[in-house]
């Protein structure tokens, strides 16, 4: 692969990885309502990955909805 290759996919990444930050991502929701409405689009697996990536950016308050709506998906 040549460099240029090898630059635009770092930069790539790059930007996904920064769409996906929770921190980021809470932004694009007004209300706590919108985000339980995103959440419920995921599968437990969905759930559970988002949930480990929200406590490693400590917004506790999403989390609670995540568990919450994980709980609901396994019942």
């Amino acid at each position: 692969m040549d460099k240029f290759n090898q630059d635009y996919l770092r930069d790539l990444e790059s930007k996904y990885s920064e769409l996906i930050n929770p921190k980021r991502l809470i932004q694009m929701f007004d209300t706590d309502d919108e985000f339980t409405e995103w959440a419920e689009m995921g599968t437990p697996e969905d759930i559970r990955a988002a949930l480990m990536a929200f406590e490693k950016e400590e917004l506790f308050n999403h989390c609670i909805i995540l568990k919450r709506v994980l709980n609901t998906k396994e019942k």
